[in-house]
């Protein structure tokens, strides 16, 4: 056998990541609020990209066309989706659906959006939904000051009002807090007990319990009977309304009576304040209703735009530099007109992969939640010729604001849920959106089973089981039917 060195050459092809596919892929990714503080951080590394002090009002693109187009298509409403008899589950987001979670969106954008002709941002209109409340900090703040006339323990009281619960719950253990302000446990537990007699009544509370009893007493209410009852409040949520009644040594009418004013009362005394830093999501893609069909513009609000300083360019490459001088200023000015185009480039592809979905789910852009329709990626993609992976990086984190409130784009994927009939499937939330009316609309004292609803749903043309129901249902954080007439019965008894 003859050893020895030899050169040979290979030819193959191969996929290659550059800079500037990464950073195009990185951009799909970002809603808008998150491209505006990728563009700002640009721009501090970039001469050439010229800061806007506020998002601009001209679209980035021209979406004429392709509204048009889906105009044009969704005059057909009978549009089937694309039957798949195997659902690749990677490719599938089973996501809840609530209609009611999403009511005051759509007052909210009946009022906003259709009645102002589109004139209207949607960030103007978030914005409306906010009162201008005294955050629950500076309220607190200010009774301390009044409250506390030592300057050592005022400094200790504000400090604590940041382990609250949001509830307005005092949950950390007096040990955690005394640790972390370095101090003496009896100080923290001196000022909480001082805390404690702040308003709102029940702040500072540390269980449910106590926050219902400093309330009671507030009211002239407590007794060694509400004593009893607040320390068995787990046995009223199974029904025990018997054995509470003889635990606390009263009838069983009194009891209910005892209820009644309890639920007068407010579990979480810090809800009625606005919480500090709030972020609020605003959509990224608004679809409104036109007369000839449906519109879909990114939000301009919150929408950055990329502009270059086209006379610092002209200014520069008027100048000599050296070699390195050059070779750095090209690259810059590279850059700058990649990001540019990469970025209309994305907002040409969500406007793409919306225009797509609206066409696919048409039933539920005209009649709500019970009309989504089964759609995974793959439908998406086929149909508009684009790759999967660039389908699921547009719609994993953008948001959505159509007639029936604001959700994630992905919400539109749901997996199918096979027909009884010969018909076509349904989406599983739309399953649960028809488990949640029936169980809305159902007898009051006679609630339906799981069964029962099962048994309904399969009339309805959906096959599903008993197991898939309660399933649904504890997605939907609706009780038991069990559980549910017990609690009918419980305000039965407060309401007479």
């Amino acid at each position: 056998m003859k050893l020895g060195h030899q050169l040979k050459l290979k030819q193959n092809q191969s996929l290659i990541m550059t800079p500037q596919l990464q950073q195009a892929i990185k951009l799909l990714q970002l809603t808008n609020i998150e491209l505006s503080d990728y563009i700002e951080k640009a721009q501090l590394e970039n001469p050439f990209l010229q800061e806007t002090k506020e998002f601009t009002e001209k679209k980035l693109i021209n979406n004429d066309k392709i509204n048009q187009n889906v105009c044009d298509n969704l005059n057909n409403t009978n549009e089937l989706v694309k039957k798949e008899n195997k659902i690749d589950l990677e490719n599938t987001f089973d996501t809840h659906l609530s209609s009611n979670a999403n009511l005051e969106n759509k007052k909210l954008y009946d009022k906003e959006i259709l009645k102002s002709g589109n004139n209207i941002s949607a960030g103007e209109v978030i914005e409306k939904t906010l009162k201008n409340k005294t955050s629950l900090k500076e309220y607190l703040v200010n009774q301390i000051n009044i409250e506390f006339h030592n300057s050592d323990y005022k400094e200790i009281a504000i400090a604590m009002i940041d382990y609250l619960h949001p509830s307005g719950w005092f949950t950390f253990s007096i040990d955690k807090v005394s640790e972390d302000l370095n101090i003496n446990n009896s100080i923290v537990e001196k000022t909480l007990q001082k805390l404690k007699k702040l308003e709102p009544v029940g702040i500072f509370s540390e269980s449910l319990a106590e926050c219902l009893k400093i309330q009671l007493i507030d009211n002239n209410y407590y007794n060694k009977h509400y004593d009893i009852l607040l320390k068995n409040l787990q046995y009223l949520s199974i029904g025990k309304f018997k054995q509470v009644s003889k635990l606390c040594e009263v009838t069983e009418e009194q009891l209910f009576k005892m209820i009644k004013i309890i639920k007068t009362l407010n579990p979480k005394p810090a809800e009625q304040f606005q919480q500090e830093n709030i972020m609020i999501d605003q959509p990224d893609i608004i679809v409104s209703k036109t007369e000839k069909g449906w519109r879909i513009d990114l939000n301009r609000s919150t929408l950055p735009s990329v502009d270059l300083d086209e006379e610092y360019i002209s200014e520069i490459n008027n100048y000599n530099f050296d070699e390195k001088g050059t070779n750095f200023a090209d690259e810059k000015i590279g850059e700058a007109r990649w990001l540019k185009k990469a970025v209309e480039q994305r907002n040409k592809t969500i406007i793409r992969v919306t225009a797509e979905i609206v066409k696919k789910q048409v039933g539920f852009f005209r009649h709500g939640f019970n009309h989504m329709k089964p759609m995974i990626l793959k439908d998406i993609s086929d149909a508009i010729g684009m790759h999967e992976s660039t389908v699921s990086r547009v719609t994993n984190s953008k948001l959505i604001l159509t007639e029936w409130g604001v959700m994630p784009l992905k919400n539109f994927f749901s997996a199918s849920i096979a027909s009884s009939e010969n018909s076509e499937s349904h989406a599983a939330s739309a399953v649960r959106e028809t488990i949640k009316s029936l169980i809305s609309s159902e007898i009051a004292g006679k609630p339906l089973s799981d069964d029962k609803l099962a048994i309904i749903l399969n009339k309805e043309g959906m096959e599903v089981a008993r197991r898939t129901v309660a399933k649904y249902r504890d997605m939907l954080n609706i009780p038991s039917s069990s559980q549910r007439r017990r609690e009918t019965r419980l305000q039965n008894f407060c309401n007479g």
